[in-house]
């Protein structure tokens, strides 16, 4: 893999460039490739004749400027460059290991930057993917992950021998939360440091505060690596931010989550402070009525959660085989119901976070199917995928118009119609983005296509 050679070997950084300061600059050339392209942001105070601090981002989206955004409040405070391909996406690894290979080789060889400060992120899928460049590449120093854990591909695990730290971030309706927290224990039992910070959202790049949280706690792990001159004041304001994070926990009754907090801000600064004062209200609050019902509502949800995802994994992968649904979908409509009415609806806060990531897991399960199978080709699985997305969200327009576009690469000209008049009737509004998309050229001389465009219009 270039990108393991590459990290592992370069010793000469660039120093030499001219760009804007304090603007995400987007589509910016790589020179020598294929008209790949990365967007960059240099934080205002950015000083190129000095070592700087890096962050690759990946977005599964390939949106170079979407996946830089959220990171500009900590590159600001804690000056860091920031990186992310318009390039790499979802998909098989290799050309995405290949793509960041060839952004890598250009950017170290255009800015300078601090060989031991080099940091890969990453959101959904491209938290896989920025977690498996660190282990394949061995030169990474932290990895944020963000709404995703590692690749399932063995090989791209972190082990005893990876020597980057790690910070999960994870909403707590994020389809991958308890896939998250799994990451962590992992993480933890390969002697690997590690933070899974989780917040009240779903599945999206986290908020900018909660990446300022991530950042400083790499530069804590920088002061104790000895990579970067210990900062008293940096180190006593992310003191002050972590204990007020908890009391704010504590003062809510969110008595597990301030516990939660109350032990990171002890394993982390401890080598600091006396925390012998922590130590004894953590006891206290462990032995409250409150925690113990948290705990266990937490345990009770995260073995019901296991148990669910594998049976619905289990029924998907089974149809896909088959190719079919073997009831017309019956069993999976009994399902989504029971979903909604017994958990999305309840009255439990973890039982109701719970039924929405269940939801957002089987959506995705189906996209991402759908996605391969468009790419290797697969039309009958292809189809079993869009039916039970349609059967999961039937009006949702971008399900539809994107069930549309992969159906058509397939030539599936009736299905494809049958979910582009979807999209339409549900909503969709650009008309321009009918009739410019490519795949839509199978359909030109279909007389529903043109039915359609006429019936829709205005």
């Amino acid at each position: 893999m270039r990108v393991l050679s590459l990290l592992a070997g370069l010793l000469l950084f660039g120093s030499t460039y001219s760009q804007e300061k304090g603007v995400v600059l987007d589509s910016l050339p790589i020179p020598g490739s294929d008209d790949e392209t990365y967007a960059l942001y240099l934080p205002k105070n950015h000083d190129p004749n000095n070592l700087s601090a890096i962050v690759f981002i990946f977005d599964p989206a390939a949106r170079g400027a979407v996946g830089v955004k959220p990171f500009v409040q900590a590159a600001e405070k804690y000056d860091y460059i920031l990186v992310c391909s318009n390039n790499s996406k979802n998909g098989p690894y290799e050309p995405n290991m290949e793509v960041a290979d060839r952004l890598f080789q250009h950017v170290l060889s255009k800015y300078a930057i601090a060989r031991e400060r080099i940091y890969t992120a990453g959101f959904s899928g491209g938290s896989r993917l920025a977690s498996a460049i660190a282990v394949l590449a061995g030169s990474i120093q932290g990895v944020i992950g963000c709404g995703a854990g590692f690749s399932g591909n063995t090989a791209h695990i972190p082990t005893v021998g990876s020597s980057f730290s790690y910070v999960g971030l994870i909403g707590d309706r994020d389809m991958n939360y308890q896939e998250m927290q799994r990451a962590g224990l992992w993480l933890s039992s390969m002697k690997i440091e590690n933070e899974i910070l989780s917040y009240e959202d779903d599945h999206r790049w986290p908020p900018p505060e909660q990446l300022v949280r991530a950042i400083g706690w790499l530069e804590l792990q920088a002061y104790k690596r000895g990579i970067k001159p210990r900062n008293n004041n940096t180190i006593e304001n992310l003191f002050r931010e972590e204990h007020k994070y908890a009391l704010v926990l504590e003062n809510e009754a969110k008595i597990s989550g301030a516990v939660r907090e109350y032990e990171r801000t002890i394993r982390n600064f401890s080598a600091y402070y006396d925390l012998d004062s922590l130590e004894t209200k953590i006891r206290t609050l462990k032995k409250s009525k409150a925690y113990k019902k948290e705990s266990k509502a937490f345990q009770q949800v995260a073995k019901l959660e296991d148990t669910l995802t594998s049976k619905f994994s289990r029924k998907f992968y089974e149809e896909v085989e088959l190719e079919r649904s073997m009831d017309n979908f019956k069993w999976w409509r009994k399902q989504l119901t029971n979903l909604d009415e017994r958990y999305v609806a309840n009255e439990s806060d973890y039982l109701q976070k719970m039924g929405k990531r269940l939801r957002f897991q089987l959506f995705a399960l189906a996209i991402e199917s759908f996605d391969r199978f468009v790419r290797e080709k697969e039309n009958k699985k292809a189809i079993y995928a869009a039916q039970l997305l349609d059967v999961q969200d039937p009006d949702n327009a971008f399900i539809h118009y994107r069930l549309a576009i992969g159906l058509a690469k397939l030539d599936l000209k009736q299905e494809s119609l049958y979910h582009l008049e979807g999209a339409l009737k549900n909503g969709w509004k650009s008309l321009d983005a009918i009739e410019s998309m490519p795949a839509f050229n199978i359909l030109r001389k279909e007389e529903k296509f043109a039915q359609l465009l006429e019936k829709y219009k205005g």
